[in-house]
C-alpha cells in the first residue's frame, strides 16, 4: 500500500521507525493499536453505508444517464474499497510517529490543506476547497463537542512529546488530523468530487459520531500507562459579589 506523504516519494514513518524513547513508543503503541480498531471497525461501516447511499441514488434516478452513473461510482467503489482501511491506519501511525517531530507533523499537516492560487482557478482547485470545507466544518463541529477530553489529550501529548501541550488542531488522533488522514486516503477509492462528498458526510455520521467516546477512552488508557495519572479539569468557580446591597428589611434609614 503507498501513502506517500505530501511533496516526498519515500514510505510513511512508522512507531518502529521513529526516533522515540523507548517508554512513548511503548505508549503509542497501545494508543495505535486502540484507536486502529476502533477506527477500522467503523470505517467499514461507512463504506457499507456510502454503498447503500449510492444504491439508492442510482435507484430513484430519473435521469438514465444519472442513473448509469451513480452505479458505474458504486462499482467503482466496491472495487477500490479494499484499499481505504489499510491506507487510513498507515496515515494514522504516521501521525503518531511525528509526535515529536515538528517537520513531519508540519508535513502531514498540511495533507489536504494545498494554498489555493486564486490567480488561476480551476475546476481541481473548486473540487479541493469543497471538499476542504466539508471536512474541515465536520471536524470543527466534533472538535466543540469533545472539548474536555481533547483538552486533557492535549496535556497528556505535551507530555509524550517533551513539548507544551497540544492544541486540537495539532493533535495526531484529534478530529483535524482524522479528517486529513482520510482525505488522503479516499485517493485510493478514484471516485468523483459528489461521491468523495457523500462519503465525507457518511464519515460525520458513522464514524465521528462516536469521536467523544473515543477520545475518552484515549484518555483513559494513557492515564493508565501512566501519562499524567492524575490529571484532571476542575473549572474555575468565582464567588458571586454582592453589588450595591441594600438595607436590611425591617430597618429604617438614619434620617440625615
Amino acid at each position: 500500500v503507498s501513502f506517500d506523504l505530501p511533496g516526498t516519494h519515500s514510505p510513511p514513518p512508522t512507531l518502529a521507525s521513529a526516533n522515540l524513547p523507548r517508554r512513548v513508543r511503548r505508549v503509542l503503541e497501545h494508543l495505535l493499536s486502540l484507536v486502529s480498531d476502533e477506527m477500522a471497525r467503523h470505517l467499514s461501516q461507512m463504506l457499507n453505508e456510502a454503498e447503500q447511499q449510492l444504491f439508492r441514488l442510482a435507484d430513484h434516478a430519473r435521469n438514465p444517464g444519472i442513473q448509469a452513473g451513480h452505479m458505474e461510482t458504486l462499482r467503482t467503489l466496491r472495487l477500490n474499497r479494499a484499499d481505504l482501511v489499510p491506507r487510513y491506519l498507515i496515515g494514522l501511525e504516521a501521525a503518531l510517529a511525528g509526535v515529536r517531530d515538528p517537520k513531519l507533523s508540519q508535513k502531514i499537516a498540511a495533507t489536504g490543506s494545498k494554498q489555493t492560487n486564486f490567480r488561476n482557478l480551476s475546476l481541481v482547485d473548486d473540487e479541493s476547497m469543497d471538499e476542504e470545507s466539508v471536512l474541515r466544518d465536520i471536524a470543527l463541529r466534533h472538535e466543540s463537542r469533545s472539548s474536555l477530553p481533547l483538552h486533557l489529550l492535549g496535556q497528556r501529548f505535551g507530555v509524550l512529546s517533551g513539548a507544551p501541550a497540544f492544541d486540537a488542531e495539532r493533535l495526531p488522533v484529534g478530529p483535524q488530523q482524522l479528517r486529513r488522514i482520510l482525505r488522503e486516503a479516499t485517493n485510493a477509492l478514484q471516485i468523483g468530487l459528489e461521491a468523495r462528498l457523500l462519503l465525507f458526510r457518511t464519515f460525520d455520521r458513522v464514524v465521528m459520531a462516536h469521536y467523544t467516546h473515543l477520545a475518552e477512552t484515549m484518555n483513559a488508557l494513557l492515564e493508565r500507562d501512566g501519562i499524567l495519572p492524575s490529571l484532571a479539569y476542575v473549572p474555575l468557580r468565582l464567588r458571586p459579589t454582592l453589588q450595591n446591597p441594600k438595607p436590611h428589611a425591617g430597618k429604617k434609614a438614619t434620617p440625615a
